[in-house]
C-alpha cells in the first residue's frame, strides 16, 4: 500500500460489502469489519463473514459478532461529541465481551476523550487500537498501530495490538464535517 500499511480493517457503517470487495481486490491484507448502529450506539465487529443488521440491542450485536468468531471493538467509547458513542455505562455492561478498545481516534476532538479510552483499556487489560476513522482518501493511513508482522486472525490481531505502538495524527476539526457535507450532497443530488 502506498502509505506503507500492509493490513487494514475496513469498517463501513452497517455493511461489509465494501470490505469484502476490498479484501478480494487489495494487494494487502484486509480485515472485514462493520460499524454497527445499535439501539445504544455504535459497536464494531471485525473478522466478519456476514453482515449484522443495524438496530439490534448492544448485547445482541455483541453476540452476533461473537457467533461469527469475530472480535468486538468499541469505537470512540466516550467521545462526548458523538451521539454514536456507547458511553461508560453501556461499556461496563459488555466489558467482559470486548476484545479491543479504541485508545486513539483521529476524529475525536477532545483528546481527553481519547485518554479515557486508553484508561479503560489499561484498566481491563484489553488491546487498544489507534484508528484514522477515515472518511476521505487523504485521511487513510495517518493513524495506525505499528506492529510486527502478525497472523491475520483474531488472536493474531489482539496479540499484535498488545505489543504495538500508536502512530497518531489528529485531523483538522473542519474535516470532521466531511461526512455531513457528503450526506447533504447526496440528498441534494
Amino acid at each position: 500500500m502506498e502509505s506503507g500499511l500492509d493490513c487494514i480493517a475496513i469498517t463501513d457503517h452497517n455493511t461489509i460489502t465494501g470490505a469484502l470487495h476490498a479484501q478480494q481486490q487489495a494487494p494487502f491484507s484486509v480485515i472485514v469489519g462493520e460499524e454497527i448502529k445499535t439501539t445504544t450506539g455504535d459497536i464494531i465487529g471485525l473478522f466478519l463473514s456476514k453482515e449484522i443488521p443495524q438496530g439490534l440491542s448492544l448485547m445482541d450485536a455483541v453476540l452476533a459478532i461473537k457467533d461469527q468468531g469475530g472480535l468486538v471493538s468499541v469505537p470512540h467509547p466516550v467521545d462526548r461529541l458523538r451521539r454514536s458513542a456507547i458511553g461508560s455505562r453501556a461499556l461496563n455492561d459488555i466489558i467482559s465481551d470486548v476484545d479491543i478498545v479504541e485508545g486513539f481516534n483521529s476524529r475525536t476532538l477532545f483528546q481527553r476523550d481519547n485518554v479515557k479510552g486508553v484508561e479503560i483499556a489499561t484498566q481491563y487489560d484489553i488491546p487498544m487500537a489507534a484508528v484514522s476513522d477515515a472518511h476521505s482518501v487523504s485521511e487513510l493511513g495517518k493513524t495506525y498501530v505499528s506492529t510486527r508482522n502478525f497472523d491475520i486472525s483474531p488472536v493474531g490481531l489482539q496479540t499484535a495490538l498488545h505489543s504495538g505502538n500508536f502512530v497518531t495524527h489528529t485531523i483538522h476539526p473542519l474535516k470532521r464535517l466531511l461526512p455531513s457535507f457528503n450526506r447533504l450532497r447526496r440528498l441534494l443530488g
